[in-house]
């Protein structure tokens, strides 16, 4: 089928995986249901699992909604640990339904990624060449996902966090997730072995850059603009790089992060004094970083698919 058949048949099985669960359990994936992301992974992934005349696979279709199932999965725990009040513009589903219906619809929701998976594994996909299944693949990018998560817990309020264990923390909270559905997206689609990793470190690096740009977002935009909580990080206690960056340039900064996350007040211009400082400027320098080693992973990947992904590349809102 043609890639934006694919993509409409995924968010279709996400849809029904969501709408058509266990009674209880459905009045919660239902709510989900009303405010779906834009799929970025999905997008990746069926774009990855492209052949030469922009075809896609059915089967990809599926693996592209169980990805976006375990991704929500994600942000409903996220939510919960970080006390979220919204999520995409409606009240996060902790707050609508209690923080135990919550957690357990979170778990929920990666059990139906996970036999979304298996039951692939045990279809026609053995048959590809080189063919790894999927959901144990999955399972270790979850793990690396938790990781990722309990290193920043363990980190917040922590001013010392340095740039390499930031990094080491999104690489694995966000960029895991994208190197999964490109990596996925490039096995299905019958890639060679090396032409799959290439394209599982583009997701990487798209997922590094992804997460820059969404830090950046709390020090600039609105919470109506971005549709969920604003200078949340800072509030919690959770350092990201332009806090990191803008206290490298100007180390007074320091005492006004204290005071914010102590007791949250003068929010307003310590956010200003963090752009004053060029913090979001120089994360932006990172992620650019992050754009051009993704640019330079594609250059062994046919032409057409190269276009694509890097129109999916320059997408993200820096």
């Amino acid at each position: 089928m043609e890639l934006q058949e694919a993509i409409r048949l995924s968010e279709r099985q996400v849809r029904d995986a969501l709408c058509n669960t266990a009674p209880g359990l459905d009045k919660l994936t239902g709510y989900l249901s009303q405010s779906m992301g834009k799929g970025v992974r999905t997008q990746l992934l069926l774009t990855a699992a492209a052949n030469p005349e922009g075809e896609v696979p059915e089967d990809a279709a599926k693996a592209a909604a169980a990805l976006e199932l375990l991704h929500m999965a994600t942000l409903v725990h996220d939510d919960v640990i970080d006390d979220a009040a919204t999520r995409r513009g409606m009240p996060s589903l902790h707050q609508k339904f209690g923080t135990k219906s919550a957690v357990i619809c979170g778990d929920y929701l990666l059990s139906l990624s996970l036999v979304m998976l298996a039951d692939m594994d045990r279809q026609k996909l053995k048959e590809l060449e080189g063919y790894i299944p999927l959901a144990p693949r999955l399972s270790r990018a979850l793990s690396a996902i938790c990781r990722g998560e309990y290193t920043q817990h363990i980190n917040v309020g922590n001013l010392d966090l340095d740039l390499p264990t930031y990094l080491r923390i999104i690489s694995g909270k966000t960029a895991m997730l994208f190197f999964i559905a490109a990596y996925i997206g490039g096995v299905l689609g019958g890639e060679p072995p090396q032409a799959a990793r290439s394209l599982g470190r583009f997701g990487r690096c798209l997922g590094m850059l992804f997460q820059i740009a969404d830090d950046c977002k709390d020090y600039e935009w609105t919470e109506a603009l971005a549709q969920k909580p604003v200078a949340n990080d800072i509030k919690i206690g959770v350092v990201t790089l332009p806090l990191i960056l803008a206290m490298a340039k100007d180390p007074n900064l320091r005492a006004g992060a204290q005071a914010v996350m102590q007791t949250q007040s003068e929010l307003g211009p310590f956010i200003q004094a963090v752009r004053d400082a060029g913090g979001s400027d120089a994360a932006r320098v990172v992620a650019a970083r992050y754009a051009r080693w993704g640019e330079q992973a594609l250059r062994g990947v046919s032409t057409e698919k190269r276009k694509s992904l890097l129109k999916i590349l320059h997408s993200v809102n820096l």
